[in-house]
């Protein structure tokens, strides 16, 4: 293999923009929202207390307001429901309360009537948004202030002291995000595969480390969901949110890879209500409805329910490789008293299409160098065998009390299981096979025919406990959590009848032999639990400590079925966390962390010997950025990761060893930030080294991580043209620049590209929107590779979506 080289790109240029746009918004004064004074909306307010009801008209009616707690604190608000506008809704409201609402400079404020002020109080200014967030609550904008990622507890991201992204709802609305690698692709330090791959499987890594269902990383509602890659892919319209904690993480969640954590977020009830509808048109023959429904369940004024419902039939870029889905998600919150809530969550998913097997990149165009390539729309199976039939069913709760202002209980459980019958021709990837191909165009095949079946059980139960001791407030919790699967996959191998690329003669019989003896597959049953301890401590308003220390077992059992050998194995790990923020008057806040993180590795040595777990190690400094009352978050962070016990493979003695060493270090800058009423931006860079720094294998060393670039960027600005006196019509534009890569097993290095995406939307009353999005705006052909096979990246693709809301 030769050398590899640092991609010729000079970042400075890049670096230097990334630095005026941090530089800008530091500087940039924070609007609010203004609120259309003729302006209706549908209103459905419940009698409660009047914070939580100014809050929800606020998000219901998308504007922020001011409110000093003193002023509302013990007030109750009426139901008020209709077509109205803000100032009408206001003003019933606060109707015997002895409060007014004002407009001062674009922000509603409520204050005391002339007569009733008796004092004059200090000015706090909170955003709407602040007032309302919870980490699994709606939030209007991209900013997200809080996040119950990186610590399990409802916790403000800038004092957490390791590297979390919050991707809202409304940013996975605006980019129509149809898989989590799109909802993602603005976040620094990730990288996905094309769409084609990415609807198949949830599979990414996070600063250049492997993070996916199969390494624990991939979660659902801070539960593991999955147990392999490709048990069903999340549904981004079911999310309310989709967070990433980036580096080791396993004090919190167990069992994982050191490159981090995607949770995504369940949509829930609403206690306000929410009635939306939409459909949707694209091309390549694509058409979706889908279905957003919450609201009180009638008669039962202690229940609020969600529905969910997404139904999608299209064919894609690839020829003969479809993309429908069914998905329905039913919900139901239980308000059992103050003190007590109980949410059911539940979903049901089915999808049909095909998977895009890999390519040897000898054949691939822009890489080929022989007369005979397989193009980009090019399906190499064969219609009649190849398919892709998944059902993924969940079901689950999670309950909270709070026994006193002090101590709370937090407990979830969720049931789910998977289904998914996977047939797929692939290429024969020997060097006289691919040479053959690329020569006559007859392309030797394999198939690849499975049938898989996981059936999960996870839990989690905390109690947090909140306490001041020396002049500290603690913020202790203390936690047991278990994950079961039971996972049975049958798999079979063999040829199949080769294809010309030049006549592309499908229609050849696949004949399979599914005998016993030559099955591939086995049953897993595996058992891991963990206890674990964390205190978040505050000093002073300003110092914020974190520790966590965890302990965990793993169990596991696995019969081979083509000869019920077996194999039991026995794992046991502690992990520790450390962090420090401290929080300044002028809203930055330098941190500093340490965190651990162990998976258990499956496999054995040529004698049985089961290999210990691989260890992962992190150290993070970084700093935020986020003024008071501001609508805008500003975070920088460099990190250096390491990962040993790694398992190379050693093809001179056909066995593995645990001799491998992989290490990350790198740089991250992100924004989100809304810099006007009518204006707001993402932004975000990362610079990642990650690469082999020991193995078995001598040519490894110093191997970059597949899929991993030296340099990634982004931007995304949307705006409104209310100053040009068209308040109903927004549009959006996007780049994503992705560097060099450098897969193992090839000698040259994918170049780098830049991709741009648009979006455009009118909103023609308060009930109808017409939207409109592109993404790879240019058409840009580029290939995605690693492991010596590749993938054609995304096409242009073009969506308008309807949607009704009432």
């Amino acid at each position: 293999m030769t050398r590899m080289q640092h991609p010729r790109f000079n970042p400075v240029p890049l670096v230097w923009s990334l630095a005026t746009v941090f530089a800008t918004l530091l500087c940039s004064p924070v609007h609010a929202h203004a609120v259309p004074a003729t302006a209706t909306f549908a209103v459905t307010l419940p009698a409660q207390p009047l914070g939580t009801a100014l809050n929800e008209l606020a998000r219901q009616g998308r504007f922020q307001l001011i409110a000093h707690p003193d002023l509302i604190a013990g007030k109750t608000a009426p139901t008020v429901s209709g077509t109205l506008t803000a100032h009408q809704a206001l003003e019933r409201l606060l109707a015997g309360s002895s409060l007014m609402a004002s407009m001062e400079g674009g922000v509603v404020v409520i204050k005391a009537a002339p007569r009733e002020v008796t004092r004059v109080l200090p000015t706090v200014t909170v955003t709407a948004n602040a007032l309302r967030e919870t980490p699994t609550g709606q939030l209007a904008g991209y900013v997200a202030r809080r996040s119950a990622a990186g610590s399990k507890t409802d916790t403000a991201i800038i004092d957490t002291p390791q590297s979390v992204s919050v991707v809202t709802n409304d940013e996975l609305r605006h980019r129509q995000a149809e898989t989590l690698t799109q909802a993602l692709n603005y976040t620094p330090g990730f990288t996905g595969p094309p769409t084609s791959f990415g609807r198949t499987a949830d599979r990414f890594r996070i600063r250049g480390m492997d993070v996916e269902s199969a390494t624990g990383g991939s979660m659902r509602d801070g539960l593991r969901l999955q147990s392999n890659s490709y048990d069903g892919t999340q549904e981004p319209f079911g999310l309310e949110r989709v967070e990433v904690l980036r580096g080791a993480a396993s004090v919190l969640y167990g069992q994982l890879s050191p490159g981090g954590v995607v949770n995504a977020v369940s949509k829930r009830p609403v206690k306000g209500g929410l009635r939306e509808i939409g459909i949707q048109a694209g091309n390549h023959d694509r058409k979706q409805v889908t279905a957003d429904l919450s609201g009180p369940v009638a008669g039962a004024g202690a229940l609020d329910y969600r529905l969910t419902l997404l139904s999608r039939n299209s064919e894609t870029a690839q020829d003969y490789i479809n993309d429908d889905k069914l998905y329905i998600a039913p919900s139901l919150t239980w308000h059992a008293g103050e003190d007590t809530t109980l949410t059911l969550l539940s979903f049901y998913q089915k999808t049909r299409t095909r998977f895009p097997a890999p390519l040897p990149y000898q054949l691939v165009e822009s890489v080929a160098t022989g007369p005979v390539r397989i193009g980009r729309h090019d399906f190499i199976g064969e219609p009649g065998y190849d398919k892709m039939h998944g059902d993924m069913h969940a079901f689950g709760y999670e309950l909270a009390h709070r026994f006193s202002d002090n101590v709370k209980l937090s407990h979830k459980l969720r049931y789910s299981e998977s289904e998914v019958a996977w047939n797929y021709l692939q290429a024969q990837t020997s060097a006289a096979a691919i040479q053959a191909a690329s020569r006559t165009g007859l392309l030797a095949r394999q198939y690849s025919d499975r049938r898989e079946r996981a059936r999960n059980i996870a839990s989690d139960t905390s109690v947090e406990s909140t306490w001041d001791w020396l002049g500290m407030r603690h913020v202790l919790l203390a936690g047991v959590d278990a994950y079961r699967i039971t996972y049975d996959s049958t798999n079979f191998r063999g040829n199949a009848p080769a294809l010309d690329l030049l006549t592309r003669n499908h229609g050849q019989p696949v004949v399979v032999n599914r005998a016993t003896s030559v099955d591939r597959g086995s049953r897993i049953r595996t058992l891991q639990k963990g206890i674990y301890l964390q205190d978040q401590i505050s000093v002073d308003q300003h110092w914020t400590a974190l520790l966590g220390a965890r302990r965990d077992w793993a169990t596991q059992d696995q019969t081979m079925h083509r000869n019920q050998a077996t194999l039991d194995k026995d794992d046991a790990a502690t992990t520790w966390r450390a962090g420090l923020v401290y929080k300044t008057d002028t809203g930055l806040a330098p941190y500093a962390s340490y965190s651990e993180s162990f998976f258990p590795v499956t496999a054995a040595d040529a004698a049985g010997t089961a290999f210990k777990p691989t260890r992962g190690k992190q150290v993070e400094m970084g700093v935020r950025y986020q003024p008071e009352g501001s609508n805008m978050l500003l975070s920088a962070a460099v990190y250096d990761l390491t990962q040993t016990d790694v398992l190379k493979y050693d093809a001179a003695q056909d066995l593995y060893r645990q001799a491998g060493e992989v290490q990350s270090k790198g740089f991250e800058l992100e924004a989100k930030a809304a810099l006007s009423p009518a204006i707001s931006l993402i932004a975000s860079y990362a610079y990642t080294d990650a690469r082999t720094t020991r193995s078995t294998i001598a040519s490894e060393v110093g191997q970059r991580s597949e899929d991993t670039p030296f340099h990634q960027a982004a931007l995304w600005l949307d705006t409104s043209f209310a100053a040009l006196g068209l308040p109903k019509l927004k549009a959006g534009g996007g780049a994503r620049y992705k560097g060099a890569t450098q897969a193992s097993g090839m000698t040259v290095a994918m170049p780098g590209y830049t991709l741009f995406d648009a979006m455009l939307s009118y909103r023609f009353s308060r009930y109808w929107e017409l939207s409109a999005n592109l993404n790879n705006l240019g058409d840009k052909k580029f290939v995605s590779c690693e492991y010596a096979i590749c993938h054609y990246g995304d096409e242009r693709r073009a969506t308008a979506t309807l949607t009704y809301q009432w």
